[in-house]
């Protein structure tokens, strides 16, 4: 004699949409704006413009001033806390901040969906 056991469980698509985890939803944004909050530091000042400029999308983060690209890739860091003086401020601003803080981001995503880390 055997057992059936039937689960009834929601769709995955119902999950996704509970947890706010959809493409360009809520937990999206959260992240996005996360990401620009800890890179602040890391990107390079001169009058402030570039970092004071950052806009939030729903999938990333953009910089949009005519140099921005060029500061990504070549910045030397020798401007206002410039990691050429030893502060946080250079190119490729988003690797060095995730390396720095990206632990802290996804517990803050994690926290948010309602998951838990480990």
């Amino acid at each position: 004699m055997g057992v059936k056991v039937v689960l009834d469980l929601p769709v995955a698509r119902d999950i996704i949409q509970k947890r706010g985890l959809q493409d360009k939803g809520p937990i999206q944004k959260f992240f996005a704006s996360e990401v620009a909050r800890q890179c602040d530091p890391y990107v390079p000042m001169q009058s402030g413009t570039l970092k004071n400029t950052a806009q939030v999308q729903p999938d990333g983060v953009l910089y949009d001033q005519p140099y921005a690209r060029r500061q990504y890739y070549e910045n030397g860091g020798n401007g206002t806390d410039g990691t050429a003086n030893g502060g946080r401020r250079g190119k490729e601003w988003d690797k060095r901040m995730i390396a720095d803080h990206g632990d802290e981001i996804t517990a803050a995503v994690a926290k948010k969906v309602g998951g838990r880390l480990g």
